[in-house]
């Protein structure tokens, strides 16, 4: 009986940043547009040209601008979702694990994951 205790004790203790840790701080989006070669600008931070795919730091909320001389920037802020990770941090981590998950964004995802902006020419 002690040794099932322990266990479960271990367990809690081991889940605790659930969503960190198994979903990490970054999440994988597709970012596209009508305009090939657009700088990605997400919370001012450039990470790479349309079109794109990789990783996208996560946090509650976050917005994507979009440029490229001769066209008009485009921003937009993406919806997030409550990683579905997280809750097991609330059963068995406590106020610990929900609060690291919260602090690092791993409590949030992007959702959808994919997203295309148009952008149009400037003087239009």
């Amino acid at each position: 009986m002690k040794f099932k205790a322990i266990s479960l004790i271990a367990l809690a203790l081991l889940s605790t940043h659930c969503a960190t840790i198994v979903s990490g701080k970054t999440q994988t989006m597709t970012i596209d547009s009508n305009v090939k070669d657009a700088d990605i600008v997400v919370d001012g931070v450039n990470v790479g040209k349309t079109p794109y795919t990789g990783p996208v730091t996560r946090a509650k909320s976050a917005s994507v601008t979009l440029r490229k001389d001769g066209y008009a920037s485009k921003t937009v802020t993406l919806n997030t979702e409550i990683e579905p990770m997280f809750w097991g941090n609330i059963i068995f981590g406590g106020v610990f694990g929900s609060t690291t998950d919260n602090s690092t964004g791993a409590m949030y995802k992007y959702a959808p994951g994919t997203l295309v902006m148009d952008l149009e020419k400037q003087g239009k």
